[in-house]
C-alpha cells in the first residue's frame, strides 16, 4: 500500500493506493546548499559572474536611482530573501532610492494581500510600482531581429541602476524561468509579450531547451536593448529554501544556474506510466488552470499512449484566462487549435494549443475546484476530490506515477 502527500493549494491530499506506485521527487537530484538561505545568497553577491560586486556599482555612481524587478505572485519566488540580501549589499542609505518593480508581464495585478506575501517585512518599506503591459507611457527600446517591438516599463528604463531578481525554474517554451524573461515578458507592452510568444509553435520553444529556442533567444534580445546592470536568480525548493544563488551579469549568471536547474529539475522514467498522477506543487502554483496546467506539458511524455495523466490543481481563481477558456470552447480538437495558433496568434489561446495537442495522445482528468461541467465540455474528466477521481480511474490499473512537483519536473522516458 502507497499512502503519500501531495501539494494542493495550501494543504496537502493523501494517496493511498494498491498499486505499484514510482514516487518521481525532483529534489533527489538536487546538490543541495548547505548554507543557511540568507547565506546562500550572500555567498553569490561576493562573487558575483561577469560583474563587479553590487556596492560597487552602486558606488560608482552618485545618489542613483535603483529598480529591483521582482515576481509577481503566480510564482513562488523567495523575494523576501532576495530583497534582505540586496539591501545589506546595497545599504540603508539607498532605501530612499529604490523601487521595486513587480514584473506581472500580461497577468492579472497583485492583490495587497499578494504583495504582503511577496514583499513580507519590506511590505510599506520600500516604494513599489505594479507593471501594467497596457500602459501608455512604456519605453520603446528597439526591435529584436525577429521583428518583436520591445517596449518596457518606464520606471525600469530611467533608473540608473537596474536589478533583476527571480527563481530559475522550467518554461514550457521559453526553456528556463529567470534571467531575461524578467524583463521580456516580465517588465513589457503587451505587443511585445504577443509577439515574443508567438514564436513558440517552434519545434526548438521546449521545456529546458534553449539550444536554437527562438523564444529564449528573442527574449535575450529584447533585454540587451535595455540590459540590467545586475540580476540575483535562485533556484528554490521551497519559498523559505534556497538551494543555489547565482548573481551577475544576465547571461553568464543566468546559465550558470541553468546549468544547475538541469540536473535538479529534469528527470527520466524508464517504463512509460498507465496513470501518471501529477501535483502541479501547491500554492501559489495551482491558483488557476492557467497557471496549473505547464505541469500537464512537462510530464505528458511519460505517459504510455491512450494512459491518464490525472493532474491535482486547486485552482481557487478558476480557469485563469479568458481567452484560454474562449479557445477550449471554440477548438475542440488539436487540428483546429493549431491551425488557429498559427494564423491568428493570441496570448491564451497558446495555452489551449498545448492542451488539445496533449490530448490527442492521452487522456486527461483533473482534481480541482472548477466546474465539472465546464471541465466535461472540454471532454477532460473533472473531479471534486482524488477519493471520487481514484475510484474512477483504479479499474484494471497499470503502472502508476507520481509527480509531487508537476511545475518544476521535467519527466520523460528514458532513451532507448
Amino acid at each position: 500500500m502507497a499512502h503519500i502527500q501531495l501539494p494542493y493549494g495550501h494543504r496537502t491530499l493523501e494517496l493511498e493506493l494498491e498499486a505499484d506506485v514510482l514516487d518521481i521527487e525532483a529534489q533527489d537530484a538536487l546538490r543541495k546548499s548547505k548554507l543557511l538561505p540568507l547565506e546562500c545568497l550572500r555567498a553569490a553577491l561576493r562573487k558575483p559572474r561577469g560583474t563587479p560586486p553590487l556596492r560597487e556599482i552602486v558606488a560608482s555612481q552618485v545618489s542613483p536611482s535603483i529598480v529591483i524587478v521582482v515576481d509577481d505572485h503566480t510564482r513562488a519566488a523567495p523575494t523576501e530573501l532576495m530583497l534582505a540580501a540586496l539591501l545589506e549589499e546595497l545599504g540603508a542609505a539607498a532605501l530612499d532610492r529604490i523601487t521595486v518593480l513587480v514584473a506581472c508581464g500580461t497577468h492579472q495585478p497583485p492583490s495587497d494581500a499578494d504583495l504582503r506575501r511577496i514583499l513580507g517585512n519590506y511590505y510599506g518599506l520600500l516604494r513599489v510600482c505594479i507593471h501594467d503591459c497596457d500602459a501608455h507611457n512604456l519605453t520603446p527600446v528597439g526591435i529584436t531581429s525577429r521583428g518583436t517591438p520591445v517596449k518596457l516599463n518606464s520606471v525600469y528604463t530611467n533608473a540608473d541602476i537596474k536589478i533583476l531578481t527571480g527563481d530559475i525554474t522550467l518554461h514550457y517554451y521559453a526553456g528556463f524561468g529567470g534571467g531575461r524573461k524578467s524583463i521580456l515578458p516580465g517588465i513589457a507592452a503587451r505587443e511585445s509579450i504577443q509577439a515574443n510568444h508567438a514564436l513558440l509553435v517552434h519545434e526548438q520553444a521546449r521545456s529546458a531547451n534553449l539550444d536554437g529556442n527562438p523564444v529564449h533567444l528573442d527574449m535575450l534580445e529584447a533585454a540587451l536593448l535595455a540590459p540590467p546592470d545586475f540580476i540575483l536568480n535562485v533556484i528554490a525548493s521551497a519559498p523559505d529554501q534556497i538551494d543555489q544563488a547565482c548573481a551577475g551579469s544576465m547571461e553568464l549568471a543566468f546559465l550558470q544556474g541553468v546549468c544547475s536547474a538541469r540536473e535538479f529539475f529534469c528527470r527520466t522514467s524508464d517504463a512509460l506510466f498507465d496513470l501518471l498522477i501529477v501535483s502541479a506543487g501547491g500554492a501559489p502554483k495551482d491558483k488557476n488552470l492557467y497557471q496549473a496546467a505547464k505541469a500537464i506539458e512537462n510530464c505528458y511524455r511519460a505517459v504510455a499512449p491512450g494512459g491518464t495523466l490525472l493532474l491535482l490543481a486547486e485552482c481557487p481563481d478558476g480557469i485563469g484566462d479568458a481567452l484560454f477558456e474562449q479557445w477550449m470552447d471554440t477548438f475542440p480538437t488539436y487540428a483546429t487549435a493549431e491551425n488557429a495558433i498559427q494564423t491568428h496568434f493570441v496570448l491564451g489561446g497558446h495555452k489551449a494549443f498545448y492542451i488539445r495537442k496533449v490530448m490527442e495522445m492521452i487522456d486527461l482528468a483533473v482534481v480541482s475546484e472548477l466546474d465539472s461541467g465546464l471541465l466535461d465540455r472540454w471532454h477532460i474528466t473533472g473531479f471534486q476530490s482524488l477519493e471520487s477521481a481514484l475510484s474512477r480511474l483504479n479499474k484494471d490499473i497499470g503502472k502508476v506515477g507520481i509527480v509531487k512537483k508537476g511545475l518544476d519536473t521535467l519527466l520523460a522516458p528514458a532513451p532507448v
